[in-house]
């Protein structure tokens, strides 16, 4: 039988986020779990204690060629694309990525955050050879080229975030305190916001284009975007919630498996299952209590199911109720983008009954806000991708 964790690397080379970090980063991440490795995840760990010394011979060259010219740089008012995890947020944000007026960070830029600006021209054109051209964890096409989270930027920086909880899945969730920033001292919260400042910068220097910027956690993390951004604008997507519990379950499965600095999640460990409901939480939560400080037409709320049945239509509406301007300059390269993406199948991926019972009395209040019918998913055999 195939194991639907394994990672399938579609001809090209893995790439591993640790890659990207500086060794200092490195470093400090090997110790936050104790460097509790396994023999299996040695190839991983020694490319990157190999590289990532280069990576801080080049962030010394990027900061002396760079560091006053991205301190002067002004963020153009971005656009942060909050929903949940599979909830059509990547395609949002690569379609919105057509927009010539707009762009997005790329996986390049977020994998080498401390870099990018001194080796993309040169290292990225031949990184993007080797990469693979599927995600391991949903078939998406993928490039280094492409729009990516810049949450995987934070993380390769050495910033707080619970996606270090990648490195050492054994040992549990980790930095959740970053999640909302809420939990942090008041120093540990100005270095997270100087050091986000900093990052979103570099990428407007390196772009010169409003920004399209994409993290899950950002809708926990309102009151401080808005204190750093005052004029953003702000998208949150909405999924059947059934369909978010088994596709993301399997998404952090696979990124474990292929990004984990020691063996897999055991397929008894329950953590898993509470991470993913608390985390769902937890968002939640944090976007309900705070999305009335979003001033009046600078937030919109979409629904995965209108954005893959109507997707000219839905962005016509995004951007309508933003003010973004005419849609019509974006048209023709979101149509070919559409057209590329055409035969894609989604993965299948089963909720059980038991956990059936549990979205339901868990996840009721995001059921009841976004209309989605608890009782006619609990009648039929859920399936996401």
């Amino acid at each position: 039988m195939k194991n639907p964790f394994r990672l399938e690397r579609y001809g090209g080379v893995t790439p591993y986020f640790w890659n990207g970090m500086t060794f200092g980063a490195w470093a400090k991440l090997l110790a936050s779990g104790r460097f509790d490795i396994t023999v299996n995840c040695l190839p991983r760990i020694l490319v990157a204690t190999m590289i990532t010394p280069l990576n801080s011979g080049l962030h010394h060259l990027s900061e002396a060629i760079y560091r006053k010219r991205i301190e002067r740089t002004e963020v153009v008012d971005p656009i942060f694309i909050i929903g949940h995890w599979r909830t059509g947020t990547s395609l949002l944000h690569e379609l919105m990525d057509c927009d010539p007026r707009l762009a997005a960070p790329t996986a390049f830029q977020c994998m080498f955050p401390s870099t990018f600006l001194v080796t993309q021209r040169f290292i990225g054109r031949w990184a993007r050879a080797l990469a693979p051209e599927r995600r391991p964890f949903d078939d998406m096409i993928f490039g280094l080229d492409r729009a990516a989270e810049d949450e995987f930027a934070l993380l390769n920086s050495g910033i707080g975030t619970p996606y270090s909880t990648l490195a050492f899945p054994r040992h549990g969730p980790a930095g959740m305190g970053y999640l909302d920033l809420s939990d942090l001292s008041a120093e540990d919260h100005r270095r997270w916001e100087a050091a986000y400042l900093r990052l979103v910068k570099a990428f407007q220097y390196g772009h010169d284009r409003r920004l399209l910027l994409k993290s899950p956690f950002h809708a926990a993390r309102i009151p401080t975007l808005l204190k750093l951004f005052p004029n953003a604008r702000f998208i949150y997507t909405a999924r059947d919630p059934f369909d978010i519990y088994a596709s993301h379950t399997r998404t952090v499965k696979v990124l474990c498996s292929s990004q984990g600095l020691h063996n897999p999640i055991p397929a008894d460990d329950d953590w898993l299952r509470d991470y993913v409901f608390d985390i769902f939480e937890r968002i939640f939560e944090a976007y309900e209590r705070d999305r009335a400080l979003i001033p009046p037409g600078r937030l919109v709320e979409s629904r995965y199911e209108d954005l893959v049945t109507d997707p000219i239509g839905t962005l016509r509406a995004i951007y309508r109720q933003l003010d973004l301007g005419p849609f019509e300059p974006a048209e023709a390269a979101v149509n070919a983008s559409l057209e590329e993406r055409r035969g894609h199948r989604r993965n299948v991926n089963r909720v059980d009954g038991a956990d059936r019972d549990l979205i339901v009395r868990r996840w009721a209040r995001y059921l009841e806000r976004f209309g989605y019918d608890a009782t006619e998913a609990l009648s039929s055999d859920r399936a996401a991708g």
